[in-house]
């Protein structure tokens, strides 16, 4: 989309809305969208990481790329950035120009884990004949292939299953691993572990936080916990924020966790798991909370 585009667009919203009344609202996002466009032309996304913790070995085991806006951006928090690439219909663009940024910055910082790298279901499909380029750009920039994890993200409804399983099989055969995003957001997410079998799966945080005072959410993680030990995927519990709800976590046999208590997104983010945490590691199963760990009478 142009910059024509975008402004022909804008025009025809303010006379289909009626006029001069819409004004103030067609103004407010003509603003947005040129925003978004100078954000895109400057390659001015900034890269963040936050660490995701392995329980089995006490250590960071990947980081998870995100992105931020300029600092001084009305576009700066990630929602406001991808929802407005969506009105714009610069998502695709969006969303591969955060990928480079996210890769070349990891390789920078000489990070040796494992990256989990947010891309969209629909880019998948876009890109899926340049799985060659896309590889040899990654390992120019120092990184194995076998590093890098692609983070499908449930946001868009995938039209045609078989086409994107066919897509995605490319970048596995190019030694691309896969994870799947926010398991329980979606209705679809149960049925997509089947038909894609990831390597991991990432579980919403609503299941998550106040797990060690929830036995709905205890049971819910727990049977979780067994389906992927049977489909051979590795669970990362989201949103980890309190000691109680990490001790249930490494208690059920989760074997990933990410959240504040593991460490924060950041520019530089941290190597070395916080020492209250390793603490934790080492204890060993306490029932620290019998409530979520009875079942219902």
């Amino acid at each position: 989309m142009t910059f024509k585009t975008i402004q022909d667009t804008e025009v025809q919203g303010r006379e289909d809305a009626g006029g001069p009344a819409a004004m103030p609202r067609s103004n407010t996002r003509f603003r947005e969208l040129e925003e978004l466009l100078r954000i895109i032309e400057t390659r001015s996304v900034q890269p963040v990481f936050q660490p995701i913790l392995a329980f089995g070995t006490g250590e960071i085991l990947a980081y998870e790329g995100l992105i931020r806006g300029p600092d001084d951006s009305p576009l700066h928090t990630p929602t406001k950035l991808f929802e407005a690439a969506t009105r714009a219909g610069q998502l695709i663009e969006l969303n591969m120009l955060c990928a480079l940024k996210v890769v070349r910055q990891f390789a920078r910082l000489g990070l040796q884990q494992q990256l989990f790298l947010n891309v969209t279901p629909q880019t998948v499909l876009d890109v899926r004949d340049d799985v060659q380029r896309i590889s040899r750009f990654i390992r120019d920039c120092g990184i194995d292939i076998a590093q890098v994890t692609i983070e499908l993200t449930e946001s868009q409804h995938i039209a045609d299953r078989s086409i994107f399983r066919e897509a995605l099989m490319l970048f596995r055969k190019a030694g691309f691993r896969v994870a799947l995003d926010d398991l329980g957001e979606g209705f679809s997410s149960l049925r997509l572990w089947s038909e894609l079998q990831p390597d991991f799966v990432k579980i919403d945080m609503h299941f998550v936080q106040g797990v060690s005072t929830d036995e709905v959410k205890y049971h819910f993680l727990k049977s979780l916990q067994h389906i992927a030990e049977g489909c051979g995927s590795s669970l990362v519990a989201e949103g980890v924020e309190t000691m109680a709800d990490f001790c249930i976590l490494r208690d059920l046999g989760i074997d990933n966790a990410q959240g504040f208590l593991i460490g924060r997104a950041a520019k530089k983010p941290s190597k070395l798991v916080p020492s209250q945490v390793s603490e934790l590691i080492g204890t060993g199963s306490v029932p620290l909370f019998p409530q979520a760990v009875t079942p219902r009478s």
